[in-house]
């Protein structure tokens, strides 16, 4: 509960100080300070990243959205909860207000139409979820770099796990998990809330998630259940992910003050939001993760994440 009460509080400072958007920040300019120009900040349903309970907004993605909206005074800020598939098609046409998303993937594509500042979100991979007290029963199936051997857990019928019916894991993950699609040890599940739940009554021994969903949900469901997640050889790499405008001329404009500001914070100090959804354990991966990608010139090997030099 103090957890919950902390994190309530903190919320509600960055809602003040994106409302009254910090004043007028060192070096803002007279034209910054008087542009009356909207800027919409679209969010679709995903938790943790965007969490929605009644009125209000939380989640790592909200706060990070609300840390950039007080570094641009110059626009009025306002909220839009929308599909993602309408937000691309809206961006797609070009037309109206000035529309903006916190969690975009850039792809070829969308790099047509949208136009994306740089890396912003940095995400730990999606990753086996077990109990913390089972980490024995999984070390067989880890490599010299402590990752688990996917391929080699899925075979083994003693293990059993479920999925999400239609999730797309990765087409790393998805390469693999789709030859044991129809085992009987891999259940098919609808929900993948009921994962955590399904874990600490012993009706499965793991289960994939991306770290941050694995922690939100223990946090909802149960909190008092211990969990640890074991990163999957071949997909240790960080996911990326920034703001994008649609590719229209405010658009490309409020993008260029978004890189502006992503060059003035080095160090990705907004990043401390989704830190604070991990567990103990993925936090050091991630904080090794997120180490190298601020100072790749220093790694041979981006990002690639080892639990014995992480420690």
């Amino acid at each position: 509960m103090k957890w919950v009460a902390w994190h309530t509080a903190r919320s509600q400072v960055f809602g003040l100080a994106c409302a009254l958007a910090l004043l007028i920040p060192h070096g803002a300019t007279a034209e910054d300070t008087t542009s009356d120009q909207s800027f919409i900040w679209t969010v679709p349903a995903f938790a943790p990243a965007f969490i929605t309970d009644g009125d209000k907004l939380d989640g790592y993605a909200a706060d990070t959205q609300n840390w950039f909206a007080a570094q641009l005074p110059q626009y009025h800020h306002s909220v839009l909860h929308v599909p993602l598939a309408r937000l691309l098609a809206e961006m797609k046409s070009g037309e109206g207000a000035l529309r903006c998303s916190t969690t975009l993937i850039p792809t070829p594509e969308r790099r047509t139409y949208i136009a994306f500042a740089k890396t912003i979100l940095l995400h730990l991979p999606i990753s086996v979820v077990i109990q913390a007290a089972d980490e024995e029963r999984f070390a067989p199936y880890l490599n010299a770099q402590g990752h688990i051997e996917l391929d080699k857990l899925l075979a083994d019928e003693q293990l059993s796990t479920a999925v999400r019916i239609g999730r797309a894991y990765g087409t790393h993950v998805d390469e693999h998990l789709n030859r044991y699609r129809h085992a009987t040890h891999v259940m098919q599940v609808a929900d993948d809330t009921k994962f955590l739940r399904m874990l600490d009554l012993d009706r499965i021994d793991w289960t994939l998630y991306f770290p941050s969903e694995a922690e939100y949900y223990r946090r909802q469901k149960t909190p008092d259940l211990e969990i640890k997640a074991l990163p999957i050889a071949g997909n240790t790499t960080l996911l990326e992910a920034t703001i994008g405008c649609a590719k229209t001329p405010v658009g490309k404009k409020a993008i260029a003050k978004i890189n502006s500001i992503i060059d003035q914070n080095p160090t990705m100090p907004w990043t401390e939001f989704y830190a604070e959804w991990l567990g103990p354990s993925d936090r050091e991966w991630f904080y090794a993760a997120r180490d190298q990608y601020i100072h790749s010139e220093h790694f041979e090997t981006r990002l690639e994440y080892s639990p014995s030099s992480a420690q």
